[in-house]
């Protein structure tokens, strides 16, 4: 009890602080609470070994205040336990931790005319993350606390949707900093003047800046949307990796700047009992960042540039008693347009590497009463890579879960 007690008071807050705001505004305006709690069990596996059977809960309170017509505002909480770890940890370079617990707080004004909507929200959240069981919440190294801000216009007419939107967002990570102002006494002078010259400290912290567009139509029977993100990340303190000329590398004075460009694509059709959807996307991602590896003097140009393609599709069979059976399979490829791929000794390779990830989920939603419902899980991910070295981080595994539980909502 004593490691979700954050996540737990935290739901303890939301069910006083919004029903209180609700009480407060319910004289000037018309009020709609919304909550959903979930509380479940179960277990991971990884290459067939299991961890122990834990808890996942996860709740989302808000409360729309409806002014007039055309004005509303809605607070809202978000948050979640996560003792179970989740099959998709390991994709895209993430870290394998033992438990995570996040919150998050936000607030959107929604104003609409004519069929033309303005929607302006900020939002601030926190994320524990960690890697042993010992270790206490608030001293994960990677913790991270995030501050959005943007807004979203939106044009509704009778043939199609269209939506922009402009969100800025900074990322920090407060418990993770850079040692190598620390290794001066474990490396020679030359050496540690080469690494030190230029170095971050924060190096994790990073500001980004984020425009999307989409357009959704709607050709009977389908409903059809296609959208393009624009990312920008600037990371302040993260200096480049320079190219050496002799010796080992060096920071450049300039910083790591990534920019992301996704085009996204979606297709629903009802069917009854039947709604089937299907999405694909392609995005590339372009880093200035490099890497070197010091133990086998490789210089790495690019790094962390990589294209990505994925498509999903999933069909949801509504039941006759209110329940809910869904089925969905996804399928991912990244390639990495500068990172070469290694055997299982370190050796590099002549071909850059890609990572393949296949994962199939299957969930069932069965109402037992009014508002509460019993739910249960499983999802497998397998993934594939031409990069045999792991001892850094893994590319070949086969991950799945099991979960089951109660969904109480209202």
């Amino acid at each position: 009890m004593k490691k979700t007690n954050l996540f737990f008071k935290a739901v303890i807050i939301s069910f006083l602080v919004i029903p209180a705001a609700s009480v407060y505004l319910s004289a000037a305006a018309k009020v709609v609470p919304v909550f959903n709690f979930s509380l479940l069990g179960g277990k991971y596996f990884l290459d067939g070994d299991a961890a122990s059977f834990e808890g996942n809960a996860s709740l989302y309170a808000a409360s729309s205040f409806k002014f007039s017509e055309n004005a509303e505002i809605m607070p809202i909480y978000s948050g979640y336990y996560n003792g179970t770890q989740d099959v998709e940890e390991l994709a895209g370079g993430g870290i394998l931790t033992r438990e995570r617990q996040g919150h998050s707080l936000s607030l959107k004004y929604i104003y609409g005319k004519n069929f033309n909507k303005i929607k302006p929200r900020i939002s601030y959240s926190r994320e524990y993350v960690n890697e042993t069981n010992d270790e206490d919440w608030g001293e994960g190294l990677f913790d991270y606390n995030t501050f959005s801000a943007g807004i979203e216009f939106e044009q509704e007419r009778p043939y199609a949707t269209f939506t922009e939107s402009y969100d800025f967002f900074q990322v920090k990570y407060p418990n993770y900093a850079s040692l190598i102002s620390q290794a001066q006494t474990v490396i020679d002078t030359t050496t540690f003047a080469e690494l030190s010259s230029n170095a971050g400290a924060d190096t994790m912290n990073n500001v980004n800046h984020m425009l999307t567009f989409s357009y959704t139509w709607f050709p009977e029977p389908f409903v059809m949307k296609v959208g393009y993100e624009f990312l920008y990340t600037n990371y302040p303190e993260q200096p480049v990796v320079g190219k050496p000329v002799t010796g080992s590398a060096y920071f450049k004075s300039e910083k790591r700047k990534d920019i992301t460009n996704t085009i996204n694509y979606t297709l629903r059709r009802k069917i009854k009992p039947l709604n089937l959807s299907f999405s694909a996307e392609i995005s590339y991602l372009s880093s200035n960042q490099n890497s070197y590896d010091s133990s086998r003097t490789k210089y790495i140009g690019d790094y962390y540039s990589y294209f990505e393609i994925n498509g999903s599709p999933t069909i949801n069979l509504s039941l006759k008693n209110g329940g809910l059976f869904s089925v969905g399979l996804s399928w991912k490829k990244y390639y990495y347009t500068g990172r070469y791929a290694q055997d299982s000794s370190g050796s590099y390779k002549n071909s850059k590497t890609y990572q393949t990830f296949w994962l199939s989920t299957f969930s069932l939603k069965y109402p037992l009463m009014k508002g509460l419902s019993a739910r249960a899980s499983y999802s497998y991910q397998v993934s594939n890579s031409n990069m045999k070295y792991e001892a850094d981080y893994r590319y070949n595994y086969r991950a799945s879960n099991y979960l089951m539980g109660v969904e109480w909502e209202f």
